[in-house]
């Protein structure tokens, strides 16, 4: 994706990843702190945009969709544009002539503007009822045979935010965690490897949550037809999927920081003191039981991975359980107070997150645009 050759230091250095957990309209706590890490780098004198000091960026269902927005080029789509002048990066490209000699050339690119992070919170805020529209005969009786909300309508909505763009207009690699029913598999789709999705088609299958939305229908390169489910049914929490697909794209790096940011959901216990037992019992129980305990291992997982720095943005800030489709004014309200208070109960470890990527150069895969040669002419250097 990168304009430039890469120089060994750049190879092995430090690598930056930043997962964004899934949760429907829970989404809103993730995008408050995005704004605040925007507002945050500016502060400190960094003005590049928020997905440009990042060398991957991983979303499960919301998260997804938040993912895509943070890279996305904002013409062709309705995503807000960040305001702010495009910035210039400067580096130089050390390439071998011959056997002993080098030649240095120092060139030049365009980090683009994209959405702006602090309008996120809004498109949840005015969109929401697009996407769960509680009027709906199934959304009042429940999805008992049928899915919750037609799909028809959520597809319009991504159509309308993403427009045509593609997986590989992506600035920056980023993957969006689907599951595919019908094989069985964790299915990351990515912007390197699959390219040809429209990212509306891969933020649709990311967060087709089952009873909600029904299983995204995609034909595969092979002519194959495969239905894709949201992400969450097995890693809610991207991280150590991000990570297995970082090792992949950067084989020399040694160190990886990952940056997680959760949707708030809170540890499902049971606490009456009465063992839970039989279908109707557990039925209600049980999916939140799996999906607790799945975070919970992730957290314990990538903490103890060699060479791995793990930060965790989580607190318990939601006073009450909040059901991912719930666009209620006064959760909306709740949601957008959540999202502050875990800003600041969190707030030293994001500052200093920050100031990590803040004094980190620009990656080598986040793409430039419009590279030139300076005018100083090439020089060649003896080995």
């Amino acid at each position: 994706m990168g304009f430039f050759g890469r120089s060994v230091e750049e190879s092995v250095r430090k690598r930056f990843i930043l997962s964004i957990d899934g949760g429907g309209m829970r989404g809103i706590i993730p995008s408050v702190i995005l704004s605040h890490m925007a507002e945050l780098l500016i502060e400190m004198g960094d003005a590049r945009p928020l997905y440009a000091h990042f060398d991957m960026i991983a979303g499960t269902s919301s998260g997804a969709l938040t993912a895509a927005a943070l890279s996305l080029p904002t013409a062709g789509t309705s995503l807000p544009e960040e305001n702010g002048e495009e910035t210039p990066v400067f580096r130089t490209e050390t390439r071998r002539k011959l056997f002993w000699k080098h030649t240095e050339r120092t060139l030049q690119g365009w980090i683009e503007r994209t959405a702006d992070p602090a309008a996120f919170t809004r498109l949840y805020r005015e969109h929401g009822r697009e996407i769960f529209p509680q009027k709906s005969v199934s959304a009042l009786f429940g999805p008992l045979f049928t899915d919750k909300y037609n799909a028809g309508t959520y597809e319009a909505f991504l159509k309308k935010l993403y427009g045509t763009k593609t997986m590989s207009d992506l600035l920056v690699p980023t993957v969006m965690v689907a599951y595919s029913a019908d094989n069985g598999i964790l299915y990351p789709i990515t912007s390197w490897k699959n390219g040809e999705f429209k990212v509306w088609e891969a933020a649709r299958a990311s967060s087709a949550a089952p009873l909600y939305f029904s299983p995204f229908r995609y034909r595969n390169g092979d002519g194959n037809e495969i239905f894709l489910i949201d992400g969450g049914v097995a890693a809610n929490n991207p991280s150590l999927v991000a990570y297995a697909a970082a090792r992949k794209l950067y084989p020399e790096a040694k160190e990886f920081s990952i940056l997680s940011l959760s949707t708030g959901e809170t540890a499902a216990t049971h606490s009456t003191g009465v063992p839970l037992r039989g279908l109707t019992e557990w039925a209600g129980s049980l999916p939140r039981i799996f999906q607790s305990a799945s975070l919970l291992h992730t957290d314990m997982a990538a903490a103890a991975i060699a060479g791995v720095e793990y930060t965790r943005i989580w607190s318990p800030v939601l006073r009450k359980r909040i059901r991912l489709d719930d666009t209620s004014p006064q959760s909306l309200d709740m949601l957008g107070e959540a999202g502050e208070r875990m800003y600041e109960e969190n707030r030293e470890s994001i500052e200093r997150f920050c100031r990590m990527i803040a004094e980190a150069e620009t990656p080598d895969r986040v793409r430039l645009r419009k590279p030139t040669a300076l005018p100083e002419p090439s020089r060649e250097v003896s080995s």
